[in-house]
């Protein structure tokens, strides 16, 4: 994530990405929500990335992608805001 110039946000625990290492829980039926915000999300920490208060800029980085990315046939997951 970077912040409307393009460069890292600081952030109180000093996460910048999350990918399949950062220890996210997953849901019961192994989906994983991610949350995208300022705070820190009530019960939600370990799956929290934080973000600014103003406005940013969200980066898909793909290492070693395979064909279904290449052929552009990978649907990137939607953001949605919480209800």
């Amino acid at each position: 994530m970077g912040d409307a110039r393009n460069r890292f946000v600081p952030n109180p625990i000093s996460r910048y990405s999350v990918s399949d290492r950062s220890g996210l829980a997953p849901n019961a039926d192994g989906s994983v929500d991610i949350f995208i915000q300022n705070t820190a999300p009530a019960g939600h920490e370990s799956n929290w990335l934080p973000a600014p208060s103003d406005k940013f800029t969200l980066w898909l980085r793909v290492y070693l992608p395979g064909r279904v990315i290449l052929d552009g046939r990978y649907a990137v997951p939607l953001v949605a805001e919480a209800a």
